[in-house]
């Protein structure tokens, strides 16, 4: 790759060790169980949301509790389990959602 170049969309770097580097956020109650809003976290690849949560929960076991309802986004756009991580990209955790009085 020349300097001053990106890589090209979809195209995925893994550092030597054979990880990606993700940013996970943590809002609502997902945020205060932790006692963190933002970390940066390396993880083997290739990753999805699943596996990302798994080490999550391993290093803040007080998330466990929303195993079941905890939602997920990418980049700023909900996300499956499912969904592969690429390196550099966004996991935000929400807690579930319940609805107000109007």
């Amino acid at each position: 790759m020349m300097l001053g170049t990106c890589p090209q969309p979809g195209s995925e770097i893994v550092m030597s060790d054979g990880t990606i580097q993700i940013t996970v956020l943590l809002f609502g109650a997902c945020r205060e169980a932790a006692g963190i809003s933002e970390l940066k976290f390396n993880l083997a690849s290739p990753a999805n949301a699943a596996s990302a949560w798994a080490e999550i929960k391993n290093r803040y076991p007080s998330l466990e509790r929303f195993e079941r309802s905890a939602l997920v986004a990418i980049n700023e756009e909900h996300a499956r389990m499912d969904q592969p991580l690429r390196d550099g990209d966004t996991l935000a955790i929400f807690p579930p959602v319940s609805g107000g009085n109007f």
